[in-house]
């Protein structure tokens, strides 16, 4: 079936009536993002944005996890090309609005791990459903980097800041229970039923009057435009300074080492 929005395989959209499903595409790799990918997130919520038929989406993983974070080539090369960095950083500003500003609701079906970027883009939903099997995890502090941006902006609107911090911190794993008590996600969901809850969701949003359904989700996410207002900048800033820094090149080097090592083994 063909790809909507001329996006990379990647990032798979299919049209079912006015429902899309987008799911990150590369199983073999945990839906790890490629530095393609990452660029093209925000042609998606154009695209998404600009689709007359378009009324709810759901995003969802291949394979066992629902998205790793961002890929090796990619790490590397932030560490290697100052100015790619650079880039990475105004990219992320423009998806994370497009998360925050994309007009028609989307459910996250967290299939697995969500991890870094991953947790980013499931809590950046309107609606986070979550597998048994699946967990949350925001490790950026563990490798010398600061707090992922769109983590930084949610975070602390849907938890106690006291909470948000400890997770943030310690980058220790978030359960999919946990993740609903603490205010993560909606509600968790046995694997084999996910999708389907997920779809059932998905009919009962499109049943909903579309503008009432469009302005309300505009309205509830000024909360979240509010909160990027006062941390975007400073966090994307920080992060850069983090990225480009001695002690982030140290464990990011040793990390990359040993993850040679270990597929040399394999």
């Amino acid at each position: 079936m063909s790809n909507l929005y001329g996006l990379p395989e990647e990032i798979h959209v299919v049209a079912e009536g006015a429902l899309r499903i987008i799911t990150l595409n590369r199983p073999d790799d945990l839906n790890a993002s490629s530095s393609e990918t990452l660029f093209a997130y925000p042609r998606l919520f154009r695209g998404l944005a600009e689709d007359p038929e378009a009324r709810v989406a759901i995003l969802t993983g291949a394979g066992r996890a629902f998205s790793a974070g961002g890929d090796m080539n990619h790490f590397v090369k932030t560490l290697d090309d100052p100015q790619f960095a650079r880039a990475v950083q105004e990219n992320a500003r423009s998806t994370i609005h497009g998360f925050i500003d994309v007009p028609i609701p989307i459910i996250a079906a967290v299939n697995g791990a969500a991890v870094g970027w991953g947790a980013t883009m499931a809590t950046l939903c309107d609606i986070v459903l979550m597998s048994e099997k699946a967990y949350l995890a925001e490790p950026h502090i563990n490798i010398g980097l600061v707090v992922g941006d769109g983590i930084s902006v949610s975070w602390p609107l849907y938890t106690s800041l006291l909470r948000a911090k400890e997770l943030i911190f310690t980058g220790e794993r978030i359960s999919a229970q946990q993740a609903v008590d603490f205010g993560l996600a909606n509600r968790v969901v046995v694997p084999e039923k996910l999708m389907e809850e997920a779809r059932a969701l998905a009919n009962k949003l499109l049943q909903q009057p579309q503008q009432a359904l469009r302005e309300t989700k505009k309205l509830m996410n000024l909360y979240l435009h509010r909160s990027a207002a006062q941390m975007l900048d400073t966090t994307l800033a920080r992060q850069l300074e983090a990225t480009l820094s001695a002690e982030h090149h140290a464990i990011a080097t040793q990390f990359i080492a040993r993850q040679k090592r270990q597929q040399a083994q394999k």
